[in-house]
This record gives structure tokens, sequence and C-alpha cells, in this order.
């Protein structure tokens, strides 16, 4: 398998196929906007703030990807944790997580092999294979952690992938 195969199967695991691990769409699967909101005693943010944290930097990475120039419009990572107040805020947010990932995923699997061996920028030097393989790792932890939160709430399905 090339780069780019291993790639397109991490980016899927991570994102909404389970494998060892449920993924982000897999974990945030049959919640309403008081479930995604919900926050347990003790934890800084609910899974909906997660999700947009990741939606935060997934679009970032794209925008990248895509030879856009993206500046980060907050240095403050603890901005990127947002969340609405609605089941149609919580409804647009999923929504929109779901289509820059198949975008992302629809980038890969179009790009030419070579670009996973370049740089992703004159200032960051890692290739594109690494940056993207951080990226999945990223989504998958934060996976584990809007999965142990619906743990806590009582509203994972154990059916819906691992326990």
């Amino acid at each position: 398998m090339n780069i780019k195969g291993l790639l397109l199967e991490q980016f899927s695991t991570c994102f909404d196929q389970n494998g060892w691990f449920v993924s982000v769409s897999n974990a945030i699967e049959g919640l309403n906007a008081e479930r995604a909101a919900w926050k347990p005693n003790g934890t800084e943010n609910s899974i909906w703030e997660s999700l947009g944290h990741l939606t935060f930097y997934n679009f970032a990475y794209l925008e990248r990807f895509k030879g856009v120039n993206f500046e980060y419009p907050t240095d403050n990572n603890d901005e990127t944790f947002v969340a609405g107040s609605s089941d149609e805020d919580w409804k647009r947010d999923v929504e929109r997580f779901n289509a820059l990932m198949n975008e992302w995923r629809d980038l890969i699997e179009r790009a030419n092999e070579s670009k996973f061996s370049e740089p992703v920028s004159q200032t960051n030097k890692a290739t594109w294979a690494t940056l993207i393989s951080n990226v999945n790792a990223h989504n998958a932890y934060h996976a584990g952690q809007i999965l142990l939160i619906r743990k806590l709430q009582g509203s994972w399905n154990r059916s819906k992938g691992v326990s």
C-alpha cells in the first residue's frame, strides 16, 4: 500500500468508519443539542465544543492543503472549543464537520502521491504525509473523549462500536 492509500485508510477510520476505535462521526451519531452540550463534573469541554475544535483545525489544514494561505483567526486554542445552543445549531455544526471531512478525503484521494512528500509550507517543513497522519491522530484522540462523555452520560449504545 502506498502512502496515500495508508493515509486514506487512517483518515476514514478516524472520521467515519470504526476500526479498533470509534470514529468521530459514529461517536456523535444520534446526539441532540442537549446531550452534545452536556459536561460532566470536572470536564472542560463538551462533545459539541470538541466537535467545534475539530472543525476549526480540520478546516485550517484543509485550506492549506488546497493552497490557501490560511491564517488562524485566534492564537488561543481555548477559543476553538465552540458550541451553539439549539438542535438546529447542532445539526448545522455536524453537517459542516461532515462536509469538510468528506472534502478532505476527496482531496486526499485526488492528490498525486508526490504531494504527500512535499513540505506543508515554507515555515512548516513537515511533509503532508506527516501532517495528515497527525490530523488523523488528533481526530481519533477527540473521538475517544467524545465517546467517554457519552458513556458518562449514559447515551452510548455499545452495539455502535468498540466499547
